[in-house]
């Protein structure tokens, strides 16, 4: 919804975090059904691919929204302003519960972890994790 509300330099700075956004987004769940597969579905089950479908249409589905939002208003107006932060604020509500909830919290919390992920390999996981968080940061900064 973001990238559709955005105009001028921002849009172009929005469309390239969400293009590499989208891909490791999607190599996350990609690897998170994969797992899934042998637990919870049978082999022949149509479920991760309803799951698959369901993620794709969830980009063109928050665009038509934006776009729908963008013809609402004018950008400079107080109200456009207003729209602006709503939706990056929800864009950025649903990224970092999807970032910290879904994943995070499966990888760190989770009974499998505490068998994979112990002494120094779970600190080394938790420097990765902190790492990427203040690389992103400062790519935000100076974006």
């Amino acid at each position: 919804m973001a990238l559709s509300v955005a105009t001028g330099a921002s849009f172009l700075v929005l469309l390239v975090a969400i293009c590499f956004h989208q891909t490791f987004e999607g190599f996350a769940l990609g690897s998170r059904i994969a797992s899934l597969i042998p637990d919870l579905f049978a082999p022949t089950s149509i479920k991760p691919w309803l799951m698959s479908l369901a993620y794709g249409t969830t980009t063109p589905i928050g665009q038509a929204i934006g776009l729908m939002l963008h013809n609402l208003y004018d950008p400079a107006s107080t109200a456009g302003l207003l729209m602006v932060g709503i939706t990056n604020a929800i864009s950025s509500g649903l990224l970092l519960f999807a970032g910290l909830v879904e994943l995070l919290a499966e990888d760190f919390l989770s009974d499998s972890s505490y068998t994979t992920l112990k002494g120094r390999r779970r600190v080394e996981a938790c420097v990765a994790v902190a790492s990427g968080a203040l690389l992103m940061a400062l790519v935000g900064a100076f974006a």
